[in-house]
């Protein structure tokens, strides 16, 4: 299987752009999007997936169950399921999820400007 950004869904919110490069659809097992930066993401956790982001460019910060992580270009955050999480900064990033996206096991901490979309 090979995949691109070409042929991704995209999607995004208050300063990030995101595109969904594969789905459940293609890989039950796992799934893989790219984000683009520039703002916070808003804190939320999966009740399913493991998330695992690599930081392609750029600089952040990721808060990870209360706990801040400063992060650089060539750094991996691993986010366990069930663990809420936020972002900000300004980067590139790749996540991984595994098992695959599931927008029914997100959980978005309520009063969140994300939550607040939904």
């Amino acid at each position: 299987m090979k995949f691109s950004k070409e042929n991704a869904v995209r999607f995004g919110w208050n300063g990030i752009q995101g595109w969904a490069l594969s789905s459940s659809a293609d890989f039950p097992r796992a799934s893989v999007a790219y984000f683009e930066v520039n703002g916070s993401h808003g804190s939320v956790k999966s009740t399913l997936s493991d998330r695992i982001y690599y930081v392609l460019a750029g600089e952040g910060k990721f808060i990870i169950d209360g706990q801040d992580f400063s992060v650089l270009e060539g750094e991996v955050v691993i986010v366990p399921k069930d663990t809420f999480y936020d972002y900000v900064g300004e980067m590139k990033l790749l996540l991984v999820h595994a098992p695959a996206f599931d927008s029914k096991s997100e959980v978005w901490l309520e009063g969140d400007k994300r939550a607040e979309d939904e």
